[in-house]
């Protein structure tokens, strides 16, 4: 069989392995995590310490709480047995002498800029060791950030499916397909044009956007394939409004998100990914998200509503989230959402999505879809485990197994150039002694992610749970000051 038809046929069994599971509960299963950053490689340079942020899906290792679950951990870079045992310590009701040998680190030992997912298909050694581990179970699934060819060309690799969406279907998340969705979905979107090609079309586009909308006074340029906002660029009509005087400023005038990009580097790519051109929604209040879930079944269900932190020299880029939404719209956002999951189901998407909106005013505008483990996955799948909770989507809150109402403020950007140097172990030292690290008893504390980046490049993520947002919100800021107290030791 070819590779397609290969993968064609562990797409099929996908939902019998799904029912195994559920019926068979003592049967040993094995997930294969593979966090790879499969994007276009240039645009992550942009994103300070990018080699960790594999280390933000270690969130699946608190997966250990169901006692016939093995882990396979793939990594670029081996991760400190520090960190390891720090996220096994998060597990509640299970001991480090249990869950520790259902884990297996897989490392590549290769911090070059490529997807771990390429450097696994060159690694025999690595994949051997893959397949020893599934050969120890009933049935297996890869885990991934998120899915192109290569991942398909590992689950082939492998012998087993991907829990994400299908590859084909890739494109439905990108910039022209959340617009598509967005569209037959019947939700409200901005203003602007899909599947542009070029920046002469860019161009045209601008011109187009402000001749049928006089009062939009800013366009936004979106790479097809952006990561976190930087893949943005604003232009604001002050420096022209038709197609000449545009194509005279643009050069000069377009703004990247992205602080190391340049019109000739944002043009380059464009040339090769292509994009999207739309008005800049003006007097935006709050940005709010909406996460779903598609299951191997096809079952739709609603996740959480968040709201985003956005930040960057235009408020363009993600930098963390809380939890919930807020409460004025976190019903309109959760259905929005699931208004775009119906469509998405009906076209054969499957797994975690995140639907973006603005609100202005009375308008909730859908801005992009995630079709993705992203920002807001980690903080909530921690939250679940750690206080073996449930989040509630007809009254839009989560709630603990001991029935409380928990809320969270999660960011992956706490960074200075100051907290170069702390070391993962004073960090969590220091945590314990105020008191700051997540208590089960309470339930109220952080979880750190992102570890491996804190000494080199003095960036660490956090999220603080707690009964309210504003207790949680006084938590992160006690974190914050006690990294500047670590820092001026």
């Amino acid at each position: 069989m070819t590779g397609h038809s290969e993968f064609e046929a562990l797409e099929a069994a996908l939902p019998d392995m799904a029912r195994t599971f559920v019926a068979d509960q003592n049967a040993p299963h094995c997930l294969v995590v593979v966090p790879s950053m499969t994007f276009n490689q240039d645009l992550l340079r942009n994103v300070v310490g990018v080699e960790h942020y594999e280390e933000r899906m270690l969130a699946m290792l608190l997966q250990l709480h169901t006692p016939q679950i093995h882990v396979v951990y793939c990594s670029s870079a081996t991760i400190s047995e520090e960190i390891v045992e720090y996220y096994l310590s998060l597990i509640p009701g299970v001991p480090m002498s249990h869950s520790r040998p259902r884990l297996t680190m897989v490392s590549c030992d290769d911090l070059s800029p490529r997807p771990l997912t390429e450097k696994l298909l060159e690694r025999p050694g690595c994949l051997r060791r893959i397949h020893d581990e599934l050969a120890r179970s009933k049935a297996g699934a890869i885990v991934c950030m998120n899915t192109t060819d290569l991942e398909r060309k590992l689950a082939v690799e492998l012998g087993i499916p991907l829990l994400g969406n299908p590859p084909d279907l890739d494109h439905l998340g990108s910039k022209s397909g959340s617009r598509e969705m967005f569209r037959e979905a019947g939700i409200d979107f901005p203003a602007g044009f899909e599947h542009l090609r070029s920046m002469d079309e860019v161009v045209q586009a601008l011109a187009a956007l402000k001749r049928d909308h006089p009062g939009v006074h800013t366009g936004v340029v979106k790479l097809e394939e952006g990561f976190s906002g930087e893949g943005n660029a604003l232009y604001r009509y002050e420096h022209g409004e038709d197609e000449e005087a545009i194509r005279a400023a643009l050069p000069k005038h377009l703004k990247c998100q992205a602080p190391a990009e340049t019109y000739e580097s944002f043009s380059a790519r464009f040339e090769i990914m292509g994009g999207i051109v739309e008005e800049y929604v003006d007097g935006v209040s709050a940005s709010p998200s909406g996460q779903g879930y598609i299951g191997p079944l096809g079952t739709l269900r609603a996740l959480s509503t968040h709201d985003q932190l956005l930040g960057g020299a235009d408020g363009q880029v993600f930098e963390g989230s809380t939890f919930p939404a807020a409460k004025r719209y976190r019903r309109r956002v959760q259905d929005d959402m699931m208004q775009v999951g119906e469509v998405l189901q009906a076209r054969g998407a499957r797994g975690r999505f995140a639907v973006d909106f603005v609100e202005v005013g009375d308008r909730l505008c859908a801005i992009e879809i995630n079709l993705r483990k992203g920002g807001t996955t980690h903080p909530m799948l921690t939250m679940a485990v750690i206080t073996e909770g449930h989040y509630d989507p007809v009254t839009g809150v989560f709630r603990s197994g001991n029935g409380m109402e928990k809320c969270y403020y999660a960011t992956d950007n706490l960074r200075a150039d100051e907290y170069r140097g702390i070391l993962v172990g004073e960090l969590l030292d220091a945590a314990i002694n105020r008191r700051l690290i997540f208590d089960p008893v309470t339930e109220r504390g952080c979880v750190f992610h992102m570890l491996g980046a804190l000494s080199e490049y003095g960036k660490v993520g956090v999220t603080c749970i707690a009964d309210t947002l504003e207790e949680a919100i006084t938590d992160y800021r006690a974190v914050v000051d006690m990294m500047g107290e670590l820092s001026a030791q």
